[in-house]
């Protein structure tokens, strides 16, 4: 099948070296994977290990470091994966916090609308195990294993993940995972068949209640404050918050009262707040007044001024440090 979850690693650092030997300290060698290595020494260095059969796609991702890394991730196919944080985790990197996705000794379902995001790794050693299943092979089974749009009420949003509630891997999660890893081929071949059936029943191990529906990660305020963000941060309007309501299936007023019982402040006064911060930015890097107005989603330049002068106490040509 096609992978739907590609992971750049060689964009960690493009000097590195590449191979398709395994370093030294990789935590399980999986005997019938492809491999690709990346490294700079024996501290640095990530690799990924992986199997594409006809209806999964397994793979088994490494990374050592000293230093907070990011990495590109492409996403093909709004594709379900299931993954396991053996060690270390991964985040979402965004302009004033980190939104954690997985963390060691957790397990979650992943899924994300095609186009490319980047995570981040802190300094240590990082171990993801996981696959994605074609769902043509997961509606053989039976109804409550299967994971469909059904279950997906909201639009999927680029550079937005969605994820269940992460759940401590169990005792019979890692006995299926590593007969999964630790498979041996047949006279040298490999049957598919061999790894659906600790595939199915992690799988299975899987499904709860409280995980058969994705919520955006780490939940619903989260998302939406990442996708305001990221308008701001890349000159989009910023939706009216009904829009946003709307776009995240969830009732505006509702919205409004959850956002300000998690931040303290309403919702209309964040991006208000979030403006004037990229404004101070804009500024700074020399950007014409009428120019930032427009960026902000403001109807002109005097609206922008009145704005700006009402949160920082002085007009945008008298700020500090700039010379409009």
């Amino acid at each position: 099948m096609i992978p739907s979850f590609i992971i750049h690693l060689g964009d960690i650092n493009p000097a590195i070296q590449k191979s398709n030997r395994l370093p030294k300290g990789v935590s399980y060698r999986i005997s019938y994977a492809q491999v690709d290595s990346w490294y700079d020494d024996k501290n640095n260095w990530s690799c990924i290990q992986w199997y594409n059969a006809k209806h999964v796609y397994l793979y088994s991702i490494e990374i050592a470091t000293t230093e907070r890394r990011l990495i590109s991730v492409e996403m093909n196919h709004p594709d379900i994966h299931w993954q396991y944080a053996m060690l270390g985790g991964y985040s979402l990197p965004h302009l004033h916090d980190r939104i954690p996705v997985l963390q060691k000794g957790y397990k979650q379902m992943l899924r994300g609308a095609p186009g490319n995001i980047q995570v981040e790794v802190g300094k240590g050693h990082h171990w993801i195990v996981g696959f994605n299943v074609a769902a043509s092979w997961l509606s053989r089974y039976p109804e409550d294993l299967f994971i469909g749009e059904q279950y997906i009420s909201w639009e999927l949003r680029r550079d937005v993940l969605y994820q269940s509630t992460p759940i401590p891997i169990i005792d019979l999660d890692r006995a299926e995972l590593y007969y999964l890893l630790g498979l041996s081929p047949s006279r040298h071949i490999l049957q598919d068949s061999q790894i659906y059936l600790p595939i199915s029943k992690l799988v299975e191990q899987m499904q709860t209640l409280e995980d058969a529906i994705l919520s955006p990660i780490q939940n619903k305020v989260q998302a939406v404050k990442h996708y305001i963000q990221q308008c701001i941060a890349t000159s989009e309007q910023v939706p009216p918050i009904s829009t946003l309501a709307n776009q995240f299936s969830i009732d505006k007023d509702y919205l409004g009262r959850i956002y300000r019982s998690a931040e303290n402040e309403s919702l209309a006064y964040y991006i208000y707040r979030l403006k004037q911060e990229r404004a101070v930015e804009l500024l700074l890097n020399k950007v014409g007044i009428s120019c930032i107005a427009e960026q902000l989603g403001y109807s002109d330049s005097a609206a922008f001024r009145k704005a700006f002068k009402k949160y920082h106490g002085v007009s945008p040509s008298a700020y500090p440090h700039t010379k409009l």
